[in-house]
C-alpha cells in the first residue's frame, strides 16, 4: 500500500505504534527498576529507604536480568521525595567487601562504592540528594551523591571467600551492617530494615505486551522531567502517556501497544549476536525463536513449571534421551560452577535421568 492510500485512520495507528516502539527502547531501564520495586513491595511487604536481600546464594527463583550466582546481593531503594536526603552508612572493607553502585531509577550510575568506589574501602556515609538540593549546605563527614532523580537504589554484592555454609553466613552479616535513614534523623537513626527474598519468586523480568506501559507510566507519574528526556513528552502523549493524566488506553490501542513491544523486542533479539563462550556452546533464551546451532533447544520446548531457566544461559548439550514421545536434552550452563549448576538446575522428570545441570524438555507430548 502507498502513502496515498493510507486513511487518517492508518496514519494514526501508524504513528501510535512508531512512537510506542521508541518508548519502549527510550524506557527500557526505567521500567525495569519499576518492575524490581514493584516486585519487593509485592513479594515481601518492603517498601522505599528499606533494603531488599537474598540471604543465602541465588537460585532459579531470582528472575531478575543479570544476577550472579556467587555473591550475597542487597539492594537498598531509596526515595528522597518526601523525606529529604537519604543516608547509605557503608561499613570498612574489615570482615567482608562490598563492590556495587548507587544509582538513579534510570539505572544511571551516580558513584561506585566500597574498596572500587568513593571511600576506598574505608567505608563512609553517602547522602543521596534530591534533585536541585544545594550539596554545599551538608554537614561534615558525608559523601555527597547528587542525584537528578528522587527514586533509586544501591545494587550491592557482599563478596564470598567460598561457597561454604560459614562464608555465606559471613557475607550475610557483613551486609547487614550498612545502615540507610533520612538525613533528618542521623542524630538517633531508626533501625534498618531489611526484607529477605530468598524463599519468594522474585520475577521483574521485562513484560512484553501493554504491562511495559502501564509500568512507565507510573514511573513518569512518579518522577520530574529530565533535561535530556523533554523530547519524549509529545510522543508519549501520542500512546497516550501523560503526566498528572490517568493511563487508560482503550482496547485497540491497546492492540497497537501490544504489537509494537512484540516488534521492539524483535528489534533487541536481532541485535543480541553475541558468539558463544565455547566451542559447541549457544546462547539460549527461552523467550528466542531462533538457535542455528541447536534449534531442538527451541522447537516445542517445554519447561516443567516451577524450574523456568534465566533469560540467558550459555548451554552445552551433554545427553539426549527419548521421553514420553518427545525428548529430554540435558545441558549445563558453562558459566557457572557445579555447585552453582546444582542450584539452578531444572529437574527432569522421573526416569530421564540427571545431569548436575539444567534439563530442557523438548518435542511433543511432553
Amino acid at each position: 500500500m502507498s502513502y496515498q492510500e493510507l486513511s487518517a485512520e492508518d496514519l494514526s495507528r501508524r504513528a501510535v505504534e512508531r512512537r510506542a516502539i521508541e518508548a519502549v527502547i527510550w524506557g527500557m531501564p526505567a521500567v525495569n527498576y519499576q518492575l524490581m520495586y514493584a516486585e519487593m513491595v509485592r513479594k515481601t511487604n518492603g517498601g522505599f529507604n528499606q533494603v531488599l536481600y537474598w540471604s543465602r546464594l541465588l537460585d532459579w527463583k531470582n528472575q531478575t536480568l543479570t544476577p550472579n550466582p556467587d555473591v550475597i546481593y542487597l539492594m537498598p531503594f531509596f526515595n528522597t521525595k518526601d523525606v529529604g536526603p537519604v543516608v547509605l552508612e557503608i561499613p570498612p572493607a574489615d570482615d567482608g567487601v562490598f563492590n556495587g553502585s548507587v544509582m538513579n531509577d534510570w539505572q544511571a550510575a551516580i558513584e561506585d562504592v566500597g574498596p572500587g568506589g568513593v571511600d576506598k574501602g574505608k567505608g563512609g556515609k553517602y547522602v543521596i540528594l534530591p534533585p536541585d538540593y544545594d550539596a554545599a549546605t551538608l554537614p561534615a563527614g558525608y559523601i555527597p551523591m547528587p542525584s537528578d532523580t528522587f527514586r533509586g537504589y544501591a545494587l550491592l554484592r557482599s563478596v564470598l571467600k567460598s561457597g561454604s555454609d560459614s562464608d555465606v553466613a559471613k557475607a550475610v552479616a557483613y551486609s547487614k551492617r550498612i545502615q540507610v535513614y533520612p538525613l533528618a534523623d542521623a542524630d538517633d537513626p531508626p533501625p534498618t530494615t531489611f526484607v529477605d527474598a530468598s524463599d519468594v519468586l522474585f520475577d521483574s523480568t521485562i513484560q512484553y505486551d501493554v504491562r511495559f506501559f502501564e509500568s512507565l507510566n507510573e514511573m513518569l507519574q512518579a518522577e520530574p522531567w529530565l533535561e535530556r528526556d523533554k523530547a519524549m513528552i509529545d510522543p508519549l502523549k501520542t500512546i497516550g502517556i501523560q503526566r498528572g493524566k490517568p493511563f487508560n488506553p482503550d482496547a485497540a490501542t491497546q492492540q497497537i501497544l501490544n504489537d509494537a513491544i512484540l516488534e521492539a523486542k524483535a528489534l533487541f533479539e536481532a541485535g543480541y549476536g553475541v558468539p558463544p563462550f565455547y566451542d559447541g556452546g549457544q546462547w539460549f533464551s527461552r523467550h528466542r525463536r531462533a538457535a542455528p546451532e541447536h534449534p531442538e533447544l527451541l522447537a516445542h520446548t517445554r519447561f516443567l513449571p516451577d524450574r523456568q531457566p534465566r533469560t540467558h544461559l550459555h548451554l552445552r548439550v551433554l545427553q539426549r534421551q527419548a521421553h514420553r514421545g518427545g525428548a529430554v536434552l540435558l545441558v549445563d550452563d558453562q558459566r557457572r560452577d557445579r555447585a552453582a549448576a546444582e542450584r539452578q538446575r531444572l529437574i527432569p522428570p522421573p526416569g530421564s535421568g540427571e545431569c548436575a545441570g539444567h534439563a530442557v524438555l523438548v518435542g511433543d507430548g511432553l
